[in-house]
């Protein structure tokens, strides 16, 4: 089969793929009746993982592996979060909750760490906007930067109350759920109509709550736990305890089983949940871990997933049993040794697991294993294997670690306090392979055409030796035409994309590209906020701008300072600067004007909507697709209609297009 043959069919199974998982996703998230179970849908969707970590040049948009989170249903309307709703790290087993911890300890002093603990509903997330006491929004987490707006269904839910005694505008978030009671007579109340009945009572809660009639939510009799106020410091409440004890305050539904308890009684805390879990009135997965102390949330910052102060502990679901048939290290981009474990095949969830990731030679000291040994194995997250200890504890001589890399033999070295090994060899071949590859992939560069296989092809034969050779490839087109399943329009489409991401990508996306340890796609962002290129980074090695930025802590601007001040980086960065022109930013401002304010856009103005958009945007501003009770202004033309009336009835101060040129005209 010619290659181009071969892509033709595995982009048709990824297609068909991506049709099923995005119908099933559209059942579970909208509809509230999947057709398949969690594990046919996961098992789908790891195998289209798989086929695009291995045609990343066949990766499709409409991909479920591009979006992350839930849907937003279209008969709501969509409503972006002022502060996005994350989700939470997840832990499968206490080793996990150490780290956690001790990754706490590092930053905090030990005094000052306590944590607030409550079990992990299975509901639908939400976040309630109070003003001046009165309930006025109420939207679900949709896919966390946007939701849906479903006040009208939580005004039935009786535990949540329509007035609350404080006037400041507040946003209080929780989970809505239905008891286990109440689910049973719901599924009674549909099978007696010779309906269909939930699968769940999350599926109910989700379903009930997004019904158009409120009168079925009432019915349906929906209850909720709250526990999260935003930006609680704002409101002088400074631990998660203080909130709780302020929510119960106010009048508003809380989890009886809160609690706080010092580090050292976590392990205790968990195991009790475990007894008492199945026999609660509502269905709960898990224990929420929150440092108590809110005013060191801001301290510890967010991975560009998950903040770091919390975490969710599951409860394992299903644990099998394997033998370790061997242990190998593997060098990544950055020089990064990861061990991987060969399994005896075995059956996890009706799934078959042939190797696990072993992270670094501390992970398998820790858990005190070595080759023939007999393993725990889990699925964290029902998608990833992963060994949790030995099934028979035993003392024995650890697998030995790795000295040399496997890859070219050079000695390893300990960096990160000495717990991860790195190949240190610039000239390591599957070093340089991951870095060109990581270079020309979807969230780096983008150049289609320059996957994995074709990246190990053209470094076998000498064609790309470094990631500045991608720039020369259109000379070597000859070269490129005599290899195997080369032809013209290959060769042609790669070229052709080459040129075009040279000539307009985000600057931001060439400095995530080339690879710096430390820096992940959300940090160069950050950085292409001070810097427009390499040019005005190299005149400022230390990066001074950078001083105090959050989400930019001491190890990112040491990494950054490192690569930019090493001379042996230059030649690429001006191969680079010589063949690539930057689009400019879209977060560049033009200046601080609006900071902090949120604008709504509505009615026939002068100029199309997304010209006054760039303007808010420039000047620090944010806009929002609809009247909240967190907007500042609405900036209104001819035929402004149903926003307009909204920003009446919640006093929200209207502009016209005069008023805004003059608001932005102030000193």
């Amino acid at each position: 089969m010619s290659n181009q043959a071969q892509n033709l069919t595995i982009k048709a199974q990824m297609s068909e793929l991506i049709t099923k998982l995005n119908q099933w996703n559209k059942e579970y998230y909208l509809d509230n009746n999947p057709s398949v179970s969690d594990l046919i849908y996961d098992q789908t969707l790891l195998k289209l993982e798989q086929l695009e970590a291995e045609y990343p040049e066949l990766i499709s948009p409409l991909s479920p592996t591009q979006r992350v989170g839930g849907y937003v249903d279209t008969k709501f309307q969509k409503v972006a979060h002022q502060t996005p709703m994350l989700s939470l790290n997840k832990a499968y087993n206490f080793e996990e909750i150490t780290k956690f911890v001790e990754n706490i300890e590092k930053i905090l002093p030990l005094e000052s760490i306590m944590f607030n603990i409550e079990p992990k509903i299975d509901g639908l997330s939400i976040a309630l906007h109070y003003k001046n006491g009165y309930l006025v929004q109420a939207l679900t987490r949709g896919d966390g930067q946007e939701g849906e707006d479903v006040t009208h269904n939580v005004r039935t839910i009786a535990t949540i109350p329509q007035l609350i005694d404080y006037t400041q505008d507040i946003e209080i978030r929780g989970e809505i759920y239905l008891n286990k009671n109440q689910f049973a007579t719901i599924n009674a109340e549909l099978t007696a109509k010779g309906e269909k009945e939930f699968a769940n009572p999350r599926n109910a809660a989700s379903g009930t709550l997004r019904q158009i009639n409120p009168e079925v939510v009432r019915h349906r009799k929906l209850d909720a736990f709250l526990y999260e106020i935003v930006d609680a410091p704002k409101h002088n409440l400074t631990s998660q305890h203080k909130v709780i004890e302020f929510l119960v305050q106010l009048g508003l539904p809380t989890n009886p089983m809160n609690k706080l308890v010092e580090v050292e009684d976590l392990a205790d805390e968990i195991e009790a949940f475990a007894e008492v879990k199945n026999t609660l009135p509502y269905d709960a997965d898990g224990l929420v871990i929150k440092l108590n102390d809110l005013t060191s949330w801001s301290k510890l910052g967010s991975t560009a997933k998950f903040p770091k102060h919390s975490i969710a502990f599951k409860y394992e679901v299903e644990v099998a049993t394997s033998t370790i048939l061997d242990i190998k290290p593997t060098v990544g981009r950055t020089g990064k040794i990861t061990y991987v474990a060969a399994l005896v095949p075995v059956e996890l969830n009706q799934t078959m697991v042939q190797a696990a990731t072993l992270h670094n030679y501390n992970f398998i000291k820790s858990l005190n294993i070595d080759i023939g040994d007999q393993v725990k194995i889990i699925k964290a997250g029902e998608i990833i294997p992963k060994i949790i200890g030995q099934v028979v504890p035993k003392n024995h001589t650890n697998y030995p670690k790795a000295l040399v890399c496997p890859s070219c033999g050079e000695t390893l070295v300990e960096l990160d306090d000495n717990v991860d090994q790195f190949c240190v060899n610039e000239a390591c071949s599957e070093v340089i392979i991951n870095q060109i590859y990581h270079f020309a992939s979807r969230k780096s560069m983008n150049i289609v055409g320059l996957g994995l296989s074709t990246v190990k092809d053209f470094y076998r034969e000498k064609l790309l030796t470094n990631i500045s050779d991608i720039f020369e490839l259109k000379q070597k087109t000859q070269q490129l035409l005599a290899l195997p399943l080369f032809k013209d329009k290959k060769v042609n489409n790669l070229l052709t994309n080459i040129d075009t991401v040279c000539k307009t990508t985000a600057f931001y996306r060439v400095l995530y590209a080339i690879g710096i340890k430390n820096v992940g796609e959300r940090a160069a962002k950050i950085v292409s906020n001070y810097y427009k290129n390499f040019t005005e980074i190299l005149a400022d090695p230390n990066l001074s701008k950078l001083t105090n930025i959050p989400n930019i802590g001491p190890k990112i601007l040491d990494s950054l300072q490192k690569y930019f001040k090493n001379e042996k980086n230059y030649p690429l960065l001006t191969k680079l600067e010589q063949n690539i022109k930057y689009e400019a930013p879209s977060t560049a401002l033009a200046s601080t004007k609006l900071a902090n304010l949120v604008f709504v856009i509505t009615g026939k103005l002068s100029q199309p909507r997304d010209h006054f958009v760039a303007l808010i945007e420039q000047n620090g501003g944010k806009v929002a697709s609809s009247v909240s009770a967190k907007t500042s202004y609405v900036l209104a033309g001819e035929d402004a209609g149903s926003k307009l009336d909204k920003a009446q009835a919640l006093k929200v101060e209207v502009l016209s297009e005069a008023a805004f040129t003059e608001l932005l005209s102030k000193e």
